[in-house]
């Protein structure tokens, strides 16, 4: 198999020329399509939704969002109107909020959601007359300035979209339906009447069934005002139980010095062909000794130490268990950085650098979507130099899962672990007892002559229980259930367990040049094996079938009746489960 020396940074060359394989290597978006499966028991994952037809609103509302909601809890994503009206996301999410005059078809997903047992936050929206059609009349609402008195906020003045109300009672009861026509029976609580027309400022609605619960407020809620902004706070806290940060002052993030590790002889040979400062991306790199008269570092800035070793992470336990050939050898640590992949990405290391992160302030995973990064998750990224003409270079899509079942494996084959439930699910993220992410992982890559320097960034839930759960609490579950003592996982043997697994199933698949072996371990690890799902045809015919398996470059393959061989499924784009959405390609 091919190896290369250490390189240094130097720019890379990207072409568009290798088929569709390096495009399909970044993995299904995250935020990627539509289909059913017979899972059931699904945890939700903490996202937090915003749509509003206006693109100002939006982003002001994730803006907010993200200023309010615990940054360790929840991933806060903005909504196009194609994902709302895919549905994907309906059993993803932990809260809804939505702005302005909704078009109907978005907002029947809304109601579809709400009245399904979803939270939603609806300000000055017209989805409250679509819930409640007998309560709200269809005039154009008209905007006052009024006095509202609320909780501890009284006889404040605020902007606010007056309601043609028909009823005077501060509970009621109403039925409300569905798009499908099934009704649901709503209480519906007025929380605050604005004192110049004494019509609704804030409503709670709770689907008594279903376990809905919806704030819908006429008021304009500007966030640069500090009455509406408590106002929203506590609503979100109190009525809509949304974990909210306990100081709503962005706390200053401590950037600190990253440390290059290694033996002396493998430092000795990267700093030989590494610059000293290195101007990336987003980010300058400095290589010093503490000796040096350093600046601090920052979110543009890292200085990386030479000479010493890290204080929170065990250098000794970690090569003391790190069994590869050549991956992870040489690393960066990271106690804090915005995100490890800015150091790996359009700059090419030595094959099998990595980079190891202990908390990150701008992690990101697919798409550029919010990737949480807390600390207690183990979190690399590495660099993999992939010989085009090698079984792995003419497949690039499987590194992904290549890497994903290696994760899993790596703690399934510590001896006394095997019987933990932790597998993958298609493609590229990790679940424990089938319905909890605790990880996952981003790829992307860049041709550099006859190779692509493919990068992969991957967190892990090791020791943080939120946003989900995480490894150790299914060590503890397990020796609960089980009456053993399995000690908890420190980062240090993990991550070199993860880089040795990744290093054995990489070596072997290229020096056999056949990928055999890595698709046996992936059906032995992943969730999906006999599946039902249901896939749509170009025009739409939605079709019924069972996951047979994975095709070359790791694409869904499916049984139908209909064809009577396996189709290859892709994802429609518009979705946040990945298992949701699928597609019959145009072209296939």
């Amino acid at each position: 198999m091919l190896r290369n020396v250490v390189k240094g940074a130097r720019s890379l060359v990207t072409t568009n020329n290798l088929r569709n394989d390096l495009l399909r290597i970044q993995g299904a978006s995250r935020i990627g399509f539509g289909f059913t499966t017979s899972m059931t028991n699904q945890t939700k994952p903490p996202n937090i939704l915003a749509y509003a037809p206006e693109p100002s609103a939006k982003a002001c509302m994730v803006d907010m969002l993200r200023g309010l909601v615990r940054v360790d809890t929840y991933t806060v994503y903005p909504m196009t109107e194609g994902q709302m009206e895919a549905r994907a996301w309906l059993d993803s999410t932990a809260l809804l909020m939505v702005h302005g005059q909704l078009d109907e078809g978005v907002a029947r997903v809304a109601v579809d959601y709400f009245l399904g047992g979803g939270k939603v936050m609806a300000v000055c929206s017209n989805l409250l007359r679509l819930v409640l059609p007998n309560r709200v009349k269809d005039d154009e609402s008209r905007n006052e300035s009024v006095l509202l008195s609320y909780d501890r906020w009284q006889n404040t003045t605020m902007e606010q979209e007056i309601l043609d109300w028909t009823a005077e009672e501060d509970e009621c009861r109403e039925v409300a339906r569905n798009s499908a026509g099934v009704e649901q029976e709503l209480r519906i609580k007025i929380l605050a009447r604005e004192s110049t027309f004494n019509t609704p400022s804030i409503l709670n609605l709770k689907c008594l069934d279903t376990k809905g619960n919806g704030i819908f407020t006429q008021l304009h809620l500007n966030l640069d005002r500090e009455p509406e902004r408590d106002i929203l706070k506590h609503l979100l806290d109190k009525h809509l139980e949304i974990s909210i940060k306990e100081c709503m002052h962005q706390e200053q993030i401590q950037y600190k010095n990253a440390f290059l590790i290694g033996s002396l002889h493998e430092k000795n040979n990267f700093l030989k062909s590494t610059q000293k400062v290195l101007n990336l991306t987003n980010l300058e790199m400095r290589f010093c000794n503490s000796s040096e008269n350093l600046p601090a570092s920052s979110e543009t800035k890292l200085m990386v130490l030479v000479d010493r070793h890290p204080e929170d992470f065990s250098v000794e336990d970690y090569f003391s268990t790190l069994k590869t050939s050549f991956l992870g050898r040489t690393a960066i640590y990271c106690p804090m950085v915005t995100s490890s992949m800015d150091v790996v990405s359009n700059t090419t290391w030595s094959d099998g650098f990595a980079v190891i992160s202990r908390c990150q302030s701008r992690g990101s995973g697919r798409n550029n979507n919010q990737w949480l990064s807390p600390e207690g998750c183990a979190m690399f990224s590495l660099q993999l130099h992939v010989p085009l003409a090698s079984a792995l270079g003419q497949r690039l899509p499987m590194i992904q899962h290549l890497v994903a079942v290696a994760v899993v494996k790596a703690i399934r084959s510590i001896p006394g672990y095997e019987k933990l439930d932790i597998r993958v699910k298609w493609p590229n993220d990790i679940y424990a007892n089938g319905c909890t992410k605790i990880g996952g992982l981003i790829i992307n890559s860049q041709l550099c002559g006859m190779e692509a320097v493919v990068n992969v960034g991957c967190g892990v839930n090791l020791s943080n229980s939120k946003p989900t759960m995480c490894i150790n609490d299914l060590i503890r579950e397990y020796n609960k259930l089980k009456g053993t003592s399995l000690p908890l996982l420190g980062i240090e043997q993990t991550l070199a367990y993860i880089f040795n697994e990744i290093d054995r199933i990489y070596v072997s698949v290229q020096e056999k040049d056949d990928l055999q072996d890595l698709y046996d371990l992936y059906y032995k690890y992943w969730l999906h094996s006999n599946r039902s799902v249901i896939v749509k045809s170009e025009d739409g015919e939605e079709i019924a079938g069972t996951i047979s398996g994975i095709d070359e470059y790791g694409f869904l393959l499916v049984n139908t009746n209909k064809e009577g061989k396996p189709i290859c499924v892709h994802p429609d784009g518009n979705s946040f489960d990945m298992m949701k959405g699928l597609i019959i390609p145009k072209y296939y």
